[in-house]
Parts: structure tokens; C-alpha cells; sequence
């Protein structure tokens, strides 16, 4: 972000606190409930937007070296990432190109990965380097010369993947016009110097796009979270802007006032709120002035009601003394403790609600434009896939 836009932003904020006002949508908006108790509805989500738009799949510092590799299989399929010892990170099917059994599992370092099945052996770059009894299979490094290749983007600092082969075996593609001018924006923050610190997942019986509506708006902090976040941010306060079907909002944190005394060359955005960044289709990504937290949510079990989110907390630098260690830990504790023991129970109570037949619809106030964006972006998007499948029969 240019540093006029931040200013520009905070002043816009602080006009907000002054006047008990935020920011609005043109009008109110419908959901249709069933959008989160159909199964054809959540088919088609699986297989037009978590399997064919861009993952956000973490920092760089999750790869920070040869060798290091992760396995992820929350998009339906299993997947591989590993830093090359060329420094390259490419992704790839965990599929072993004999008899279809994982060739890894979970992370770490590795020089080669073995099937466990008959030991056929790639290096980390993909390759195919072992094959026991090779003579039995004439002509199969030409055929088959390594893991399937899954298109991968680094940049920024940050790591996306599509979850399905592209047609020409490509390895890599571009994410920026995904992105719809926030490349920009996440270059100035400087993702690449960032570290892991910790990662944990919690499945959830409620559908998807419910923990991913936890997010989308400030309303509901001062009632769900007044024992909790209310002496730390500001109820029904935030800036929402759109970038393609993505978006950011920002929340002011109930300092924000202060800056009103201090020389606006002095005004640091990052410090005095909370920037939250939904990457679409299934990412929140928040911004603090001391870390970075990444919120990847998916659908579970291909089941309307079951989803899983896979949090992790990265960090300016490495954590060396115990006073740092315990900040980073009690930072970690917060954010899960507010989000599992406060939203998620009101989400699977929501659930319940949907399938009850109490309402066809629920509806988005002007005060949630983060929620009606979401949404539209989530319909546009199948309407836009669907319609380019029909065209193409």
C-alpha cells in the first residue's frame, strides 16, 4: 500500500470512530440458504473453485531451505511442495507414478521421496531416480519421468498452487491477474521475511463458507466477542474495499484515536488496526503489526456440514529467548481460543439453523459489505465457470 492510500485510510477510519458510522453497501443482500445445505451446490464449488482457482498454501518461510517439504491434501487431492536444491519451490501430485500410493507424508527435509509400495524413488525437483527391477517396466522414464507437476506461483513471499494439472504439464503460472492489483499492496510488506512459527487445524460440523462469513465483518464483535476483543477493536468500524473476487477490510483497533494527536508523517496503519484480507476463494489472510496469520478453510469429508481450518502465525523474526517464545504462543492461544470457543459455536448453531427450514434466505446488512462481496464473488465465479463449460460442449 502507497503511503498516501494509508493515509488516506486512516482518515477515513478515524472519521468512522468520530461519527459511529462504517462503511456500507449500496443496499442490503439475500443468501440463499441452500448455498449452504445443497450438495450440488457444494460439488460445484469443490470442483469449479477450490480445484481450478489459485490456493493460497502459506509464506515462503514454510520452504525456507532445500530440502523442506510439505504434503496438503485439504483440496481433495494430494499434494507435494518441496524447495528444490536449485532454490526452486514446485508442487506436485503425492501420487507415485507406479501404483498411485503417497510418496510423502506430512513435512520436513528430504533429499528423495520413496514410495512405500515397491521403493520407486524422486528427488525433490520431481524426478524419477529409482526403480527397483526397472527391466520389468521398458520405456517408463520416458513415459512416466517424474510426479505429476502442479502449477505453482511464489511471489510476494507468499505460495499459491492450483490443485489441478494444467493441460501442458506447466509447473508454474502467474497469480497476479488473480490478485487484481493487490501485488502491489503485498510487496510493501515484506512476506519474504517472514518465519514460521506455529500451525494448527481444527475441523468444524458447519459448511465452509460459514467459517470463512467469521471473518467478513466487525458487527458482530461487540456482542459475540465483548468479553474478548471489544477492548481491542472497534464494534460495526471498518473499511472494505474489492480487488477482482477478492477483498480487504480493515478494522480499527479502539487505539486508533491516538493518532488524531500525532503528526500524520508519524501515522502507522498496521499498529492501529487490523487489516483482513479474503483471498478467494478460501483464504483469510490478516495482517498485525507484529505478525501475520493465515486462515485456509476448506470443505471436509464432501459433506455440506463438515469444513476444517488450517491456521498458522508467522513472524518478523525467529524467536530465540523464552519471553519471546511465551508472546508468540499466548498470540497463538488468543486467536484460536476466540475463534473455536466464540464464532464456531455460533456457526454450528447457524448450520443447524439453515437445514431446519426456518428461512429460504438469510440476509447481509449495508454494514456487511464484506459478507455481500464474498458472496457475489462465490456466484460469479460458478456462474462464470459453469457458463464457459456449457459453451465449450
Amino acid at each position: 500500500m502507497e503511503r498516501a492510500q494509508e493515509i488516506a485510510l486512516i482518515k477515513r477510519l478515524l472519521g468512522h470512530v468520530d461519527a459511529g458510522t462504517t462503511q456500507e453497501a449500496q443496499s442490503t443482500w439475500r443468501n440463499d440458504v441452500a448455498n449452504y445445505t445443497s450438495q450440488s451446490r457444494l460439488d460445484l464449488e469443490t470442483s469449479e473453485l477450490i480445484r481450478k482457482h489459485p490456493l493460497f498454501v502459506g509464506l515462503s518461510a514454510d520452504w525456507g531451505k532445500p530440502g523442506d517439504y510439505r504434503t496438503d491434501d485439504y483440496a481433495g487431492v494430494p499434494m507435494l511442495i518441496s524447495r528444490g536444491r536449485d532454490g526452486k519451490l514446485r508442487a506436485f501430485l503425492n501420487v507415485c507414478r507406479h501404483r498411485g500410493a503417497k510418496v510423502a507424508t506430512g513435512c520436513g527435509k528430504a533429499s528423495v521421496f520413496s514410495c512405500p509400495y515397491h521403493a520407486w524413488t524422486y528427488d525433490i525437483e520431481g524426478k524419477v531416480r529409482g526403480i527397483p527391477e526397472e527391466r520389468s517396466f521398458p520405456g517408463i522414464r520416458a513415459e512416466r519421468p517424474g510426479l505429476t507437476p502442479l502449477p505453482l506461483c511464489e511471489r510476494y513471499g507468499m505460495v499459491w498452487v492450483i490443485a489441478t494439472p494444467a493441460g501442458d504439464r506447466a509447473e508454474t503460472f502467474d497469480v497476479d491477474p488473480w490478485l487484481s492489483g493487490l501485488g502491489p499492496e503485498f510487496a510493501k510488506f515484506g512476506f519474504d521475511k517472514y518465519h514460521y512459527w506455529d500451525r494448527r487445524a481444527v475441523e468444524e460440523p458447519m459448511n465452509w463458507k460459514l467459517i470463512v462469513d467469521t471473518f467478513q465483518e466487525s458487527y458482530h464483535i461487540g456482542f459475540l466477542h465483548r468479553n474478548s476483543l471489544t477492548g481491542i477493536l472497534h464494534t460495526n468500524v471498518s473499511d472494505f474495499e474489492p480487488f477482482g473476487l477478492n477483498q480487504r477490510l480493515v478494522f480499527p483497533r479502539t487505539k486508533l484515536a491516538r493518532l488524531k494527536d500525532q503528526p500524520e508523517e508519524s501515522w502507522d496503519l498496521m499498529w492501529n488496526s487490523t487489516l483482513i484480507y479474503t483471498l478467494f476463494p478460501n483464504t483469510i489472510f490478516v495482517v498485525q503489526g507484529d505478525h501475520v496469520e493465515s486462515h485456509r478453510i476448506y470443505p471436509r469429508e464432501n459433506r455440506v456440514d463438515r469444513s476444517v481450518m488450517e491456521t498458522s502465525l508467522y513472524i518478523p523474526k525467529p524467536a530465540v529467548t523464552d519471553e519471546e517464545k511465551l508472546h508468540w504462543q499466548k498470540n497463538m492461544d488468543l486467536v484460536m481460543k476466540v475463534v473455536t470457543t466464540e464464532d464456531f459455536p455460533a456457526g454450528r448453531t447457524m448450520q443447524i439453523g439453515f437445514q431446519s427450514g426456518a428461512q429460504t434466505h438469510v440476509i447481509y446488512g449495508r454494514n456487511e459489505p464484506g459478507l455481500i462481496h464474498h458472496h457475489r464473488s462465490l456466484d460469479k465465479a460458478l456462474a462464470d465457470s459453469t457458463g464457459a463449460a456449457q459453451a465449450a460442449e
